[in-house]
C-alpha cells in the first residue's frame, strides 16, 4: 500500500513541475460519518482523518487532479459475538477500521463572487480498507483493496488570490470486492488551499 501513495505521489510531482500553472494544493482535515455496511461495523463519527489534494485548471472552470487520504473510525463494544471461519467468540471488543482512498479527480468551479466559487467534483479509483478487531489475546486484522468512486460538493472560501480555505461533503462508496462488502461513509472536509495562478 506504500508503494502505491508514494507512487501516486511522485505522479503528482512529476505533473507540478512539468506546468505549475493554474493549480491548486488542499490540505484537508476530516470528519468521517459512516454510513450502509460500514456504519454496520462501526456507527460512530470519527474526526481522524485527513486529504491532500492536486489540481490544475485546463480552463476557466474545469481542473483535474488527484487525491489521497487517509480516515480511523474506531469503537469499543461489549457483549459481542464475532464469528471467524469455524470459531465464534463473545466479549469486549475493540474495532478500528482504517480507510486510504487514492483518486484521479476532475472538479467544475463556478465563481459566483470574488468571494465564494461553489465547486462540484468526482473522483475514481481506489480505497484501501483496513480492519482490524480486538479482542483479550485475539485480534483479527486484514487489508480489502476495492474500486471506489468519491462524488463531492463544496465550496472556496477566497479572500485573496493565492490562498482560499475549501468547505466540502464528499460522499466515499465501493463495490463489493477484495473479500469485503462495499462501503460508504460520508467525508466533511474542511481546508486550506494553496492556489498558484
Amino acid at each position: 500500500m506504500k508503494k502505491h501513495l508514494i507512487l501516486f505521489l511522485l505522479l503528482i510531482g512529476v505533473g507540478v513541475s512539468a506546468n505549475a500553472q493554474r493549480s491548486l494544493y488542499s490540505f484537508n482535515y476530516a470528519v468521517t460519518l459512516p454510513t450502509g455496511n460500514t456504519a454496520d461495523f462501526i456507527d460512530v463519527v470519527s474526526g481522524r482523518g485527513f486529504v491532500f489534494e492536486y489540481q490544475k485548471f485546463i480552463n476557466d472552470h474545469v481542473a483535474i487532479g488527484g487525491e489521497v487520504g487517509h480516515s480511523t473510525i474506531f469503537k469499543r463494544t461489549e457483549n459481542q459475538v464475532y464469528t471467524r471461519e469455524t470459531a465464534s467468540l463473545s466479549g469486549i471488543q475493540y474495532r478500528y477500521q482504517y480507510s486510504y482512498p487514492i483518486m484521479a479527480t476532475a472538479s467544475y468551479y463556478h465563481s459566483f463572487t470574488d468571494l465564494l466559487r461553489p465547486y462540484v467534483s468526482f473522483g475514481i479509483g481506489t480505497i484501501a480498507t483496513n480492519r482490524t478487531i480486538e479482542m483479550g489475546m485475539y485480534e483479527s486484522n486484514d487489508t480489502h483493496w476495492q474500486f471506489g468512486i468519491r462524488p463531492e460538493l463544496g465550496t472556496l472560501i477566497q479572500p485573496s488570490d493565492n490562498v482560499a480555505f475549501r468547505i466540502g461533503v464528499k460522499y466515499y462508496g465501493t463495490l463489493e470486492g477484495g473479500g469485503l462488502e462495499g462501503q460508504s461513509n460520508l467525508g466533511f472536509n474542511v481546508g486550506l488551499v494553496i492556489i498558484n495562478n
